[in-house]
């Protein structure tokens, strides 16, 4: 069976799972027809074993899919995994890169801090709506009149109504500011509340039990405030969002806590943004706001007109992205360069790629 990989690749010019050899397949490659009676399937946690799928079981034209998988190459790409249930539909690495590469995913990885944040709070270790400064201690902002009010749940929406500098604006929770700084607070509150390293609560909550063994929380300085960015591989980014579509569960096994809060976090979090959740990024939005001043205005329709209404997305700096399909039960991985599609900006998070890059790909959903 585990030669149908080559004959994918013979069938439509081009193999949508290179990179793969037959230690990095699974045991079978199946080709079921698109119903939904065919189960999930959750990669094994050790070893580079992964199940497989033909493109048009997971309601994708091989050929127009093999036609994306080449533009997302010439798009400075070094790493596209698409999962169907789980399985890979198609893995594409260039620029030397393998199923063992890791990289840095800068704030597509804010999505891991949520979930982490989620299930401290699902174990009764904080708050969502207590005051930062319950971990943090009083003082941790330049805003002594606004802190007591700015909770957890700010940070995670971005609604502190905090400048860069962690100076009052406006009030927190009516306006929406993509703050870096005041995102880093989240790894204090997580330090305080977990009574453990980011490090090592990431390791011992969520990636050893999913099997993120290429996957670490690295120090970051960043913004001027002490924190960590996560850095992994494409395949572990693809497990996170295997976890993150079952809502934290994992072959029937409770990872992270607290289902409901783990997907109200891929919903509207309430502010001014409708296309932003928990550290998540929203597509069905009637209006979107982007990273930029206070001042940049809100603009109207979706933040991806050409994808599923219902996509999420963790997207980072230089074009790192994690992309969720819930209807289609698709889990997409971008990881690479800016894009040369992007212009010469390197966007905190969202970019002309992802329209251009899901133009492409549900003009190969059949």
């Amino acid at each position: 069976m585990r030669l149908h990989l080559a004959l994918v690749g013979s069938l439509i010019g081009g193999s949508l799972l290179s990179g793969c050899s037959s230690t990095t397949a699974g045991p079978e490659t199946i080709d079921p027809p698109l119903t939904d009676a065919v189960r999930w399937y959750f990669p094994p946690t050790a070893g580079n074993e992964w199940e497989t799928v033909r493109p048009r079981a997971a309601g994708f034209d091989s050929v127009a899919l093999a036609a994306a998988l080449d533009w997302a190459g010439t798009q400075q790409s070094t790493a596209v995994v698409v999962l169907w249930r789980g399985r890979l539909v198609a893995e594409r690495y260039w620029s030397g890169w393998t199923a063992n590469t890791a990289g840095p995913w800068f704030s597509a990885g804010k999505t891991v801090t949520s979930a982490l944040v989620t299930h401290l709070a699902a174990q009764g270790r904080l708050s969502l709506d207590a005051p930062a400064r319950n971990q943090l201690g009083t003082g941790w902002s330049r805003a002594p009149l606004a802190e007591p009010s700015i909770t957890i749940r700010h940070l995670l929406s971005m609604a502190s109504g905090l400048d860069d500098s962690l100076t009052f604006v406006t009030p927190p929770g009516t306006r929406f500011y993509y703050n870096n700084p005041g995102y880093y607070q989240l790894f204090g509150v997580l330090e305080r509340a977990s009574g453990q390293t980011v490090p090592q609560l990431a390791e011992s909550a969520l990636f050893s039990r999913i099997g993120m063994s290429r996957t670490t929380a690295i120090p970051s300085t960043d913004t001027g405030e002490p924190g960590f960015i996560f850095r992994g591989s494409a395949r572990d980014f693809a497990r996170f969002g295997l976890l993150m579509l079952q809502n934290g569960r994992w072959n029937g096994a409770v990872v992270l806590q607290d289902s409901a809060s783990l997907a109200q976090a891929r919903r509207w979090s309430g502010t001014d943004n409708q296309s932003y959740g928990w550290l998540w990024w929203l597509n069905g939005g009637a209006s979107h706001r982007l990273p930029g001043p206070y001042v940049l205005p809100t603009g109207t329709g979706p933040l991806f007109p050409a994808a599923p209404a219902d996509l999420v997305a963790a997207l980072g700096k230089d074009d790192k992205k994690l992309y969720l399909v819930p209807s289609r039960d698709l889990v997409v991985v971008r990881l690479g360069d800016r894009a040369p599609v992007s212009g010469g900006l390197s966007p905190a998070a969202v970019s002309s790629f992802d329209n251009a890059w899901w133009t492409r790909l549900t003009a190969a959903m059949q």
